[in-house]
């Protein structure tokens, strides 16, 4: 339970991290500094413009939101044991959302990767996209042992 309540604490820090991350990125949005103060010339060269910083946005929100869930589970997991159906759908939940972000962003960022004529860069964004896709069949696959889990159990204290 130790290693959970150390995931769980975890998970926190990150979400921290990310709300911090939203609030310089709305800020720098509004008021941007000098250094970051590009003319229109230099949206002209991506894909949807200005607006294409705000297509990452997005799917780090969904990556937030599953993050969120994922807290919320492992608090029900320190809170009513490894076995519960509460901490099963929020987990699902979670996997799904980190999965869907990965591949959104996968996506995304074939296309980028095909519209800058394949700079090296993007490669490596693919490999956390793969990366952030196997967390979230991990979460999913954990979801399944959770729930055979919670089945033995009750067929356990029934046969008591």
């Amino acid at each position: 339970m130790k290693k959970i309540k150390g995931l769980h604490y975890f998970i926190i820090a990150i979400i921290i991290i990310y709300c911090i991350n939203f609030i310089m990125g709305i800020f720098w949005t509004i008021s941007p500094p000098d250094f970051l103060n590009f003319g229109e010339k230099h949206y002209e060269q991506f894909i949807l413009g200005y607006y294409t910083q705000f297509v990452g946005s997005i799917f780090s929100f969904i990556t937030f939101i599953g993050l969120f869930f994922l807290k919320q589970s492992l608090y029900l997991i320190i809170k009513k044991g490894f076995f519960n159906d509460k901490s099963s759908i929020k987990l699902t939940i979670a996997g799904r959302l980190i999965l869907i972000s990965g591949l959104l962003s996968l996506i995304w960022d074939f296309v980028l990767l095909i519209y800058s004529n394949g700079e090296i860069v993007f490669i490596s964004i693919i490999l956390s996209d793969v990366l952030q896709i196997l967390i979230g069949f991990g979460l999913l696959i954990i979801v399944d042992f959770i729930t055979n889990g919670n089945v033995l159990q009750q067929e356990n204290n029934l046969t008591i």
